[in-house]
């Protein structure tokens, strides 16, 4: 009898830890699945087709050449970017249909940029525009015709292990510290970092600093892997805050490629020093190949 319970309680073990590993490979797939889906929706950052630093004046857009920003396509004359001290207004020209916030718009507007709290969001023909300010106003521009979401590939990722689903502690920094961040195009901004997750892989210890994101924690970081089988500046993670005792899951298999990975046109913040570890994780997207 006490050789079936130990027999017992070991089948129970066995199939606790199949049904988690399941589970976690099960979330990584549905992950993964998500994941395509908004890099080649109509507006993902596979439409991603320019940046255009906007000057003092008039910038004028539209498909024919004499424009301040030349689209690929659509119509030849589709108005104008406003910049003057007091802000960014547009000016539609006659006979073109474009909507600003999803409103159609026959006269000018004010232009909110991506620091406020809702961005002017323009669409026309098939493309989105909006203002971003990146150390000075530049207009981001997506189309859903972009040839890098006809030519995606898909995603190549490292074979899952376990090995790099792991358990990290937060420890909270009191008080919270300040983080600069530099982004590809050498702007500091400062972030608030919450504290640092520390976890251990075969064996050692690593800790990365987090920032806030909601309900999970938002890491950017690099490792050895780094410009070798994954992209060169690094990649980003998001983390499950703790319910209880401090105590998370890191799932590296969820680490992915920024949106440089994939356009010249968009502005991904770097890894801080300290979230650049020195260890292999062979765990998420490796290098996408555009």
């Amino acid at each position: 009898m006490k050789k079936l319970m130990i027999i017992g309680i070991l089948i129970t073990q066995l199939f606790t830890q199949y049904c988690l590993a399941e589970t976690w490979q099960n979330d990584v797939t549905n992950w993964r699945t998500d994941r395509v889906a908004n890099l080649t929706k109509p507006f993902g950052w596979l439409s991603l087709i320019g940046m255009e630093w906007l000057h003092k004046g008039k910038n004028s857009i539209g498909s024919a050449k004499d424009n301040s920003i030349v689209l690929p396509h659509g119509p030849d004359y589709i108005g104008s970017f406003m910049l003057n001290q007091d802000g960014i207004v547009f000016v539609p020209n006659k006979g073109i249909e474009i909507t600003a916030n999803d409103t159609i718009i026959n006269s000018s507007v004010p232009v909110m940029m991506d620091t406020s709290d809702e961005a002017t969001i323009f669409k026309v023909d098939t493309f989105l525009f909006y203002v971003i300010e990146r150390g000075k106003p530049a207009l981001r521009i997506k189309d859903s015709s972009a040839q890098d979401i006809k030519g995606f590939s898909g995603i190549d990722y490292f074979p899952l292990s376990a090995d790099y689903v792991v358990e990290a502690k937060f420890i909270p920094y009191e008080p919270v510290k300040t983080m600069e961040i530099i982004n590809v195009l050498g702007l500091l901004s400062k972030e608030t970092a919450l504290g640092q997750l520390s976890f251990d892989i075969k064996g050692e210890n690593y800790k990365l600093d987090v920032m806030d994101s909601d309900d999970d924690y938002y890491v950017i970081f690099a490792d050895k892997t780094s410009g070798r089988t994954t992209y060169g500046p690094g990649r980003f993670i998001y983390v499950p805050k703790p319910i209880a005792n401090n105590l998370t899951t890191i799932n590296f298999h969820k680490a992915y490629n920024p949106p440089c990975a994939f356009s010249d046109y968009s502005t991904c913040p770097l890894p801080p020093p300290q979230n650049r570890i020195p260890v292999y994780i062979d765990a998420g997207e490796k290098k996408y190949k555009r």
